[in-house]
């Protein structure tokens, strides 16, 4: 006779497919009379004031920092600084990209860009910074052992999960019934994606999943679109879209898997699809950007190796 036997999950977490790029990670020791100059750039940028005084402008607004203040700067937002007392000032600076839209959408959630050294938020994520810190001054002298790549690493995932921990716990309590039901409506859409990206099923022409996000919700599909678009600012479908491109940029950047592989993976029925899709998303084709993202990558470790012969002199 067979014995039936029988198992139970305890427990699962989602997967993880994260495309995440850290740039311009370095700390600088400057005199009282030292400028950057107003820019912008397409990252996101932590920077944390670790001695004496300067001041931010952001979007014309000004942000005076002292020990231990923190600024979160977001993509697009012009900003230049300078000195702000007669001691001259040290901080430490953070650049990074994320090609995940639903952690985008937290991080952009709040729109506030200061926060001072007895905030939540600065008070939360100072450790991990330090530990960057630290890392980023033994780098100056000696390349970091493979264990201690692996600190930064680890010390990243901690970074960004207290950070969208800290803004999520700030802003989720001013979420309106409007801004719920937004939410709710973007993560069906991020499910509908993984969904595809675990089936390979996408039905063009004969899309049957803003109805289903509609009934689930008991709305109307008017009413899902009007309400995702006042809180979005954009279409549901164009929401689909933008996911749907992020992770065809991430499994382009960290996968070696050819087009056809990937435009598959992504429920398109044959590549010169994807490509033509993808084209009409970025302006290039699949395998120009996966050539443009190599590049940059080996540029950015070649203009690294200069940049820490460069400042060896600014860190102490």
């Amino acid at each position: 006779m067979n014995k039936h036997t029988e198992a139970m999950y305890l427990g699962r977490l989602p997967d993880v497919r994260m495309s995440f790029q850290l740039m311009g990670l370095h700390a600088r020791k400057a005199d009282s009379n030292w400028t950057y100059p107003s820019h912008e750039h397409s990252m996101y940028e932590i920077h944390w004031m670790m001695e004496g005084q300067m001041s931010m402008v952001i979007n014309g607004t000004v942000y005076d920092q002292s020990k231990g203040d923190l600024l979160f700067i977001r993509p697009g937002m012009t900003h230049s600084c300078t000195g702000a007392g007669p001691e001259g000032f040290t901080y430490f600076s953070v650049h990074f990209s994320v090609h995940d839209t639903p952690f985008c959408r937290e991080l952009n959630r709040s729109r506030d860009t200061y926060y001072p050294a007895d905030s939540s938020l600065a008070l939360t994520i100072s450790p991990v910074l330090s530990t960057l810190y630290d890392l980023a001054a033994e780098h100056m002298s000696n390349s970091l052992s493979s264990s201690k790549q692996m600190r930064v690493h680890a010390a990243v995932f901690e970074l960004l999960g207290s950070l969208v921990g800290q803004l999520s716990q700030t802003t989720s309590v001013t979420l309106s019934r409007k801004e719920m039901i937004a939410q709710q409506i973007a993560e069906h859409i991020e499910e509908s994606v993984r969904y595809i990206h675990l089936h390979g099923e996408i039905q063009e022409g004969n899309r049957t999943w803003i109805q289903d996000i509609a009934k689930s919700l008991n709305l109307s599909t008017s009413q899902v679109n009007r309400i995702f678009r006042e809180v979005y600012d954009q279409a549901p479908r164009q929401y689909l879209s933008e996911t749907l491109l992020n992770e065809a940029q991430r499994l382009l950047k960290q996968t070696d898997l050819n087009v056809d592989h990937i435009a598959m993976m992504l429920g398109y029925k044959t590549n010169a699809h994807f490509s033509r899709q993808f084209k009409r998303w970025t302006g290039i084709t699949p395998s120009k950007f996966r050539m443009h993202a190599q590049q940059g990558a080996a540029d950015h470790a070649h203009h690294g190796e200069g940049v820490k012969a460069h400042a060896e002199h600014e860190l102490t």
